[in-house]
């Protein structure tokens, strides 16, 4: 069942953070595990896989940007959030807190304020489900997709690029994978019956610890025609990338995403609106 933790957290002096936070996130994860079961830390730090799980950033309130990044203001709460997408390590974070009430960055402690806890089961994701004749989309943080066989990277959300990554996850993750052939026929049906009707997208860099990583974030609505059943399979997908995160460094707070889907009649979030 995928499942989100939100972390409020306090801090009693100032903290120095880099400029993308979220490669701490995730540091912050697996040391959690890591006090848990430290092979399951390994299995998520394990190279070439698909995980099964994601973060955001760090939000938080800066009192000073320099050369290094960010000061925290230890004067209002920051946090962030986890995200996994099965019960295997749900219950091994929840282990955790049971028994501490604190946090470690780096080296200093942030006490947890509060957790909010939300999830919602693949079956559940299905039967929500509806036709979706439009899906707006929302790219929070900066996002972007391999190129396959090449070493550059690709900057745009194309619909088979989006999904295309989301089916392999619900495939490997939802105990009802689509069969080969019908994960083919999905991404077919993309390609013919879908288009971007509006879009507004800005590229951004980042420097981090792993490099000068460059994505995009904005805005883009897609429309579906045909087919109801893959529509409301496109529904369900929306649903699952609020947990996932898509395209690269998804378990690093990159392509951190807002979905809204909307049938015929209905109307989705206003696209051009703040």
């Amino acid at each position: 069942m995928p499942t989100e933790f939100e972390f409020v957290l306090r801090l009693e002096e100032e903290l120095q953070l880099p400029l993308f936070t979220g490669y701490v996130s995730r540091g912050i994860l697996l040391n959690i595990i890591r006090q848990v079961n430290p092979s399951s830390s390994q299995d998520l730090h394990e190279p070439n896989i698909t995980k099964p799980y994601s973060v955001t950033p760090l939000f938080f309130k800066s009192k000073q940007r320099n050369s290094s990044g960010y000061i925290l203001d230890p004067s209002s709460p920051c946090s962030f959030r986890i995200r996994f997408l099965n019960e295997k390590h749900t219950h091994e974070l929840l282990s955790i807190f049971e028994k501490k009430n604190s946090i470690m960055i780096r080296d200093k402690s942030l006490r947890i304020e509060s957790v909010r806890v939300k999830a919602k089961s693949y079956q559940d994701m299905c039967a929500d489900a509806f036709p979706a004749e439009r899906l707006h989309i929302e790219f929070l943080t900066p996002t972007r997709f391999s190129a396959l066989g090449q070493a550059r990277e690709h900057l745009f959300p194309e619909q088979k690029k989006v999904f295309g990554g989301l089916v392999e996850l619900w495939n490997l993750f939802s105990g009802c994978p689509l069969e080969c052939d019908k994960s083919k026929e999905y991404l077919e049906w993309l390609g013919s019956s879908s288009w971007v009707s509006y879009y507004s997208l800005r590229t951004e860099l980042k420097i981090t610890s792993k490099g000068r990583i460059v994505g995009f974030t904005g805005r883009i609505t897609y429309n579906f025609e045909g087919n109801e059943q893959w529509q409301r399979f496109t529904c369900c997908l929306a649903s699952l990338a609020e947990f996932s995160n898509v395209g690269k460094g998804r378990t690093a707070g990159f392509g951190v995403v807002r979905a809204s889907p909307s049938q015929k009649g209905q109307s989705c979030a206003d696209p051009t609106s703040n």
